[in-house]
């Protein structure tokens, strides 16, 4: 299984919900001005009460739209977006209240009627806002929680399999029967041909040591000298036997 993606950060998945507000405040300005616009096409339609609920579900939807391009798990982006979604409704609304007799040559309006239009005025249908927007969000982050994907655990050797050099477990082949291909042979145990020998391994019979490059005399590994007074034949002084390095 792939690894599941970086969740998107708190403040990324709200930079997306404001974005998203910022788009629902236009919507809802537009079909507010709509709404209240003096003229006979579509009157009907534009005054009923399906044209404001479906206003307010949009707004709510275009609110939490972008939390669907990111990956939130967090609960407090469903939070946000809530919220985002009735100041869209609000704001968008109360803009474009103000901004049709500004557009239709009857002027600003004073400050009572500013006062009057600003007043919250909550219709039940503005709950469609909020919830929309809230549920849109939670369920994108109910669906990035379900997708994570779950931590694999450690892979362990097959059964009669031998683990790898240096692991815990690791143990030297039965007597007779050869090292797995890869693996260093054992202290004591049978040399193979071609691999170099390890200290305490008796020579390959009719083959040289490969300590060393070819051609070169067996040189013992570090640390194996022949004790104080040497062998037959060795230099006296404990020193090594191949030109005192």
């Amino acid at each position: 299984m792939a690894p599941s993606r970086t969740a998107t950060p708190i403040a990324g998945a709200v930079a997306l919900v404001l974005v998203g507000g910022a788009v629902a405040t236009g919507i809802a300005l537009v079909m507010t001005y709509a709404r209240i616009y003096e003229s006979p096409a579509l009157r009907s339609l534009r005054i009923s009460t399906g044209y404001y609920a479906f206003e307010c579900l949009l707004v709510g939807v275009f609110t939490a739209l972008g939390t669907l391009i990111a990956r939130p798990r967090d609960p407090v982006t469903p939070v946000v977006a809530a919220i985002s979604g009735y100041v869209a409704l609000y704001v968008g609304q109360r803009i474009g209240v103000i901004l049709y007799p500004v557009t239709q040559g009857y002027g600003m309006p004073d400050g009572e009627e500013i006062n009057f239009i600003l007043k919250p005025h909550f219709e039940g249908w503005d709950l469609l806002a909020i919830v929309a927007a809230g549920a849109i969000a939670g369920l994108r982050v109910v669906m990035v929680s379900g997708n994570t994907a779950p931590r694999r655990p450690a892979p362990t050797p097959a059964f009669g399999a031998q683990p790898g050099y240096g692991h815990p477990q690791f143990q030297p082949p039965p007597p007779g029967q050869p090292p797995v291909p890869g693996q260093p042979p054992f202290a004591g145990a049978p040399p193979v041909p071609g691999q170099p020998l390890m200290p305490g391994q008796p020579p390959v019979p009719g083959q040289p040591p490969a300590y060393g490059p070819p051609g070169q005399p067996y040189q013992p590994p570090m640390g194996h000298f022949p004790p104080q007074g040497g062998a037959p034949g060795a230099p006296q002084g404990g020193g090594p036997p191949y030109g005192g390095v």
